[in-house]
């Protein structure tokens, strides 16, 4: 049967036994009293879990929308139904996974009784904000019936665990939809003409227009000025090289890693890539190549990459810059652009990355993308206060020099260096991919 758990107002009942002592002015007669009392009540508790409907009488159905958006409030909803022929009072407690925050999962509720119509039902909604990308687990919905009597509960578990599926958010993020996607608009509101090298169409000559531009033989034919309309290539390859190791662990604000802002950032890439035409690859590595997604074009490629991306997680190894490249060399032999996500925090994995990034660049246009840190700036930048702090200071303004030296270098060879605070990176992206687009830099 299991043992009861009694509610609060069997605790009060059993309290309240303790006046029969006073009441018989103490002595034998009054404890007496006392254990009858408390007898009297354990047995109606024992007979109000008896009667107590079982959980085998509730069925239960949580619907939530996969895949669920990290950082993000995800609805999650709890339908109960009861096959008892009265209504029942519930405590209930869904068990969302660990790194989920939750509210409204725990709640007291009542369920309508059963009638010939069908069963009782009742609705709860609730709200989950995942704290990491991944594969996580919701476990069994628990709960504890009150019996007739409101003297005892019964506590019972329906089968609800499952596995569930967390991705970045696939939505354009945050300052990533004014960047110009388009980069043209601007200068055709001005000129009347776009850039590129890609043939698009022939119009009317307007005034600021390039000569350059001029079709003379359509102007001849038609009798006024006549330009050609270009607009950036289409197909080309954008390849994302996205850093699994030990130095994309720290934090960057909000809850996340710097891996997670890199996440976040090589998608608002893709989908940049998507809307312009373009393909979008992935290598995700860490001391070794872990995963590789081949260009594919159109916006359902960002499923796959973004199927990729959800599983890519912080290893506490150093990063194999020359493993990536290699793959990404075997794979790729037009020219395409090539994104690397990484941390330039250690001299001597730049040195690395510079002697790679210097053979790769022969063939592919490269960027290399890193997160600015905050602290660090804030404290090479601090006034000290004691003799710590200034030791402080100048540790991180090191560092600092460390980190500009290594990007003069790698601006020296040729390869580009996007440097952006965590929440500015996937704009400072996709603006940079925008002007190699605009310049036909590919």
């Amino acid at each position: 049967m299991g043992v009861p758990i009694p509610s609060a107002r069997a605790i009060w009942l059993a309290a309240l036994g303790l006046a029969w002592p006073l009441a018989a002015g103490g002595g034998r007669a009054g404890l007496v009293a006392l254990a009858a009392w408390d007898l009297a009540v354990l047995l109606l508790v024992l007979l109000d879990r008896r009667r107590t409907p079982a959980a085998a009488l509730l069925s239960a159905e949580r619907r939530l929308s996969e895949p669920l958006t990290a950082f993000a409030p995800n609805p999650v909803a709890l339908r109960l139904r009861s096959e008892a022929g009265r209504p029942l009072r519930l405590l209930l407690a869904d068990a969302p996974p660990p790194r989920f925050d939750a509210t409204g999962h725990r709640r007291a509720l009542t369920v309508p009784a059963a009638s010939a119509a069908g069963p009782g039902e009742i609705g709860l909604d609730y709200t989950v904000i995942p704290r990491a990308r991944g594969r996580h687990r919701f476990g069994d919905l628990y709960l504890r019936v009150l019996g007739p009597l409101g003297l005892s509960w019964r506590a019972g578990r329906l089968p609800l665990g499952r596995e569930v599926s967390v991705y970045p958010d696939l939505h354009v993020a945050p300052g990533v939809a004014d960047v110009g996607l388009r980069p043209e608009q601007g200068r055709e509101a001005r000129t009347g003409r776009s850039e590129g090298r890609e043939f698009a169409a022939l119009r009317h000559y307007l005034p600021g227009d390039d000569l350059r531009s001029m079709d003379w033989k359509a102007t001849a034919r038609r009798g006024w000025p006549v330009v050609r309309e270009w607009q950036p290539e289409r197909n080309q390859t954008v390849w994302v090289l996205l850093d699994c190791g030990r130095s994309l662990g720290a934090q960057a604000g909000g809850g996340r890693t710097r891996l997670d802002r890199a996440v976040e950032a090589a998608l608002a890439l893709a989908r940049a890539a998507a809307d312009r035409g373009d393909r979008t690859g992935l290598i995700l590595f860490s001391s070794l190549v872990e995963r590789v997604v081949p260009p594919g074009a159109g916006l359902g490629r960002l499923s796959a990459l973004a199927e990729a991306l959800h599983l890519a997680a912080v290893r506490p190894v150093e990063a194999d810059h020359g493993a990536a490249f290699d793959e990404l060399m075997a794979r790729q032999r037009r020219r395409a652009l090539v994104v690397l996500f990484t941390d330039l925090s250690s001299p001597e994995a730049t040195a690395l990355l510079l002697a790679r990034a210097e053979l790769l660049r022969r063939r592919h246009l490269v960027a290399v993308a890193a997160i600015a840190d905050a602290d660090l700036i804030e404290a090479a930048t601090a006034r000290p206060a004691s003799p710590e702090a200034a030791l402080a200071r100048a540790a991180a303004e090191r560092i600092l020099e460390e980190r500009e030296a290594a990007e003069r270098r790698l601006g020296a060879a040729g390869v580009a260096v996007i440097h952006a605070t965590a929440g500015e990176l996937s704009a400072a992206v996709v603006r940079r991919y925008a002007a190699v687009k605009e310049r036909g830099l590919l």
